[in-house]
């Protein structure tokens, strides 16, 4: 056992989410044990200015249990981490009382915050800081300069202070959910592993969402990442198996994450954005089992620090996942459409040589719709959305994400050649604001059956696109849709 004390506590508050991060310091110094605890906040009724919050006058849990124990004559004497068959972490509180000690459970949160107000020991087990712990001398040249690293790091980004895996680890979950993170309370979600629904006689993941989830991102499945340093310049290939019941087909998401952009910051924190390339799985329909694979291609570049992937889903239902594979593949297995971010200040790959390369495509409903490109001899690259016969009500958008910033207030001029087939509701040429319905967008409707036109389309920036816009093509309900011809300039004034 090694005894651990509280370097520091950062608390932060994002979309529905409080985070508490602990930093347990060793006694020797040398290493920093990390833990990150996550609690959903439901969203509270809108009060006037004159109704007081009811729960701000509540006493604290922790005050509360602090006060009944020194009140019934005990005291706090060590807390020591322990470890589920899972690789969940829990708290075991050693309380001594009049008639002896009694060893309770709880959860980390309230044990190390009891820890803390009572100032005991704390005492963690050598294997789980040989695993869980990172290293001081990786985080600057003297002791102060890494005591100071870790603290402003746990403020702004604690994911950065997890020791990074040399390669994936724990795909098929026999570990349970070590390395892995399920980003749901036991009130809208739960998961087991269920042996009785195999992918090459294994058993799976078995996940369940009780309820629609309304308070922040629909990730809810998260891998902890691993280096990068084995996959830099070459290709690489996330595979895996999903079966769902009751719930729309979930997405994969695989991001690379590269260094620091000095150049960007994030208003309000002057925190450094990461330069990132992420892409998404494509829905294809489930074979005879049910089974839908999902596969994910990406280039790694030369610069990449860490690899990380997650599931998103939304609503309720069961999803079950297996079969997980990451595997470096030869140059011309095709990607699977990358994004860039942040998003870039020129656009790329307009002539759709790459493909749909840097390209994004969403559908409003699974399988309603084909995409890709076309290509021929001699002929430019043309790209396409094409309806299928139950796709009247649906809609699919292609589309790239750029930086506005400096363009605010310049005219910019986008021009498209666009053919058209049987297009039952509308297709639309756009240049404008990301979404739909928030921000300016100028757009040019076409329906039915037309031939190659050209079309040009001039938009003034405005300062309220918060620095992003985009261009593209949408298809709403049915027919097929071609687009060749790109090129977007700024315009004199």
């Amino acid at each position: 056992m090694s005894q651990m004390q509280i370097l520091k506590i950062a608390r932060k508050t994002e979309h529905f989410t409080h985070s508490t991060t602990f930093l347990l310091l060793d006694e020797p110094q040398q290493h920093v044990l990390v833990l990150e605890l996550q609690e959903t906040i439901e969203r509270s009724p809108i009060r006037s200015s004159s109704q007081k919050d009811p729960t701000l006058s509540q006493p604290l849990t922790i005050d509360f249990l602090s006060n009944t124990l020194h009140a019934l004559g005990g005291t706090l004497s060590e807390i020591e981490l322990a470890e589920l068959a899972g690789g969940k972490l829990y708290a075991q509180v050693h309380l001594q009382e009049q008639d002896g000690e009694h060893v309770v459970r709880a959860s980390l949160n309230d044990a190390l915050l009891l820890a803390e107000r009572e100032q005991c020991k704390i005492f963690v087990p050598e294997e789980i800081l040989a695993r869980r712990a990172v290293s001081l001398a990786d985080y600057g040249a003297t002791p102060e300069e890494q005591l100071a690293r870790v603290k402003h790091l746990a403020e702004e980004s604690p994911a950065a202070l997890r020791p990074a895996l040399k390669e994936p680890n724990n795909l098929d979950f026999a570990q349970g959910l070590r390395y892995w993170t399920f980003n749901r309370t036991s009130e809208y979600g739960s998961l087991a592993l269920d042996p009785q629904v195999t992918y090459d006689d294994k058993a799976s993941l078995a996940i369940t969402l009780h309820k629609p989830y309304l308070h922040g991102s629909d990730g809810i499945l998260s891998y902890h990442g691993f280096s990068a340093e084995h996959y830099r310049g070459q290709r690489l290939r996330l595979l895996a198996y999903i079966k769902t019941e009751d719930i729309q087909q979930p997405t994969f998401e695989l991001t690379v994450h590269g260094p620091p952009l000095i150049e960007e910051i994030i208003p309000m924190t002057g925190r450094p954005i990461l330069s990132v390339r992420r892409t998404r799985s494509r829905l294809l329909r489930p074979d005879a089992k049910g089974w839908v694979r999902h596969e994910l291609v990406i280039d790694v570049p030369a610069d990449a620090q860490d690899i990380r992937f997650q599931l998103r889903a939304a609503g309720q239902g069961k999803i079950w996942l297996n079969g997980l594979n990451i595997e470096i593949v030869e140059p011309d297995v095709p990607l699977t459409g990358t994004i860039l971010g942040p998003p870039p200040q020129h656009p790329v790959n307009l002539d759709f040589a790459e493909g749909l390369e840097f390209w994004s495509v969403e559908e409003s409903a699974p399988w309603s719709y084909e995409y890709g490109v076309e290509t021929r001899p001699g002929s430019p690259a043309r790209a396409y959305l094409k309806a299928s016969t139950d796709a009247a009500e649906a809609s699919c958008v292609l589309q790239q994400l750029l930086s506005g910033k400096s363009n605010i207030g310049k005219r910019v001029r986008l021009c498209a050649d666009i053919k058209t087939q049987d297009v039952a509701q509308q297709a639309k040429l756009f240049i404008g604001s990301p979404h739909t319905g928030l921000g300016e967008r100028l757009e040019e409707v076409i329906k039915g059956t037309t031939a190659w036109t050209s079309y040009t389309l001039i938009w003034r920036v405005p300062k309220e696109i918060w620095g992003l816009m985009s261009i593209g093509l949408a298809l709403h309900g049915r027919g097929q849709v071609w687009l060749e011809g790109l090129s977007l300039d700024v315009l004199e004034d």
